[in-house]
Parts: structure tokens; C-alpha cells; sequence
């Protein structure tokens, strides 16, 4: 295990990293961030409804029509 001396300071290397920036320069850093993050979350969110079709509704669906057809198969004996 690594001690805390051993450790990053992610606080010291952020203000590194942004300290010669201005306001609008970080505004825009950080729409592009959270956009980025926002693009992701909704490729994700899409996935898992296709996921949800594949896996759970369309399963469903088809054994509904295979029980209404047999069924109808059943009630014209």
C-alpha cells in the first residue's frame, strides 16, 4: 500500500493545470466536460433499452403469439 507521501495531490495538479486560465477558458473546459459526460450517459441509456427489447419485451411478445396460437389451435379441435 503506498503512503500518503507517495500519493498524488490531485488538488496541487488541478491547480496546476488551470492556473493560468481565466473564467470563459474554464466555463468552456467545463461545458465541454459535461458534455461529453452527457453524450456518454445517453449512448448508454440507449444501449440498455435496446438491451430491455432484446432480453425482456420481444421474448414476451413472441410467446404471447405462440400461446394465442396454439390456443386457436387447441379450441379448433
Amino acid at each position: 500500500m503506498k503512503s500518503s507521501s507517495q500519493t498524488p495531490n490531485y488538488k496541487e495538479k488541478f491547480l496546476e493545470r488551470y492556473k493560468d486560465k481565466d473564467q470563459n477558458e474554464l466555463l468552456i473546459e467545463l461545458i465541454w466536460v459535461l458534455r461529453k459526460n452527457f453524450d456518454k450517459n445517453e449512448k448508454i441509456r440507449e444501449n440498455t433499452s435496446k438491451l430491455v427489447w432484446w432480453l425482456i419485451a420481444i421474448p414476451i411478445i413472441i410467446g404471447l403469439i405462440i400461446g394465442f396460437i396454439s390456443l386457436a389451435g387447441i379450441a379448433s379441435l
